[in-house]
């Protein structure tokens, strides 16, 4: 079993939540407003640095893991086609249930 980590620019709620949802899933946690910083730059939703980001946690087999990852990265490079940067990170970790 893996947790699924993606972090992404809060713009792209509708499209990534969407992506997730159409994969079925069995469930996701989503925090709706983290900051930080990365390769796009610095989000904390203040004036000098507008925005901020989402961030999904899923716990799933190895085999969701991989059908995430190719959705993710066919929707990042139908957006490359268009010109634009998806600032999106998605990390896997080992996971075990433990209740």
């Amino acid at each position: 079993m893996k947790m699924l980590l993606l972090v992404f620019r809060s713009t792209f709620n509708d499209e990534v939540l969407g992506i997730l949802d159409g994969l079925k899933l069995p469930g996701y946690t989503e925090t709706p407003r983290v900051y930080g910083t990365g390769a796009l730059g610095r989000v904390f939703d203040s004036h000098a640095w507008p925005g901020y980001n989402s961030m999904v946690l899923s716990a799933m087999s190895e085999s969701d893991t991989k059908r995430v990852a190719a959705a993710m990265k066919e929707f990042l490079d139908s957006r490359a086609e268009e010109g634009e940067q998806v600032p999106i990170s998605i990390f896997a970790v080992p996971c075990e249930q433990l209740l």
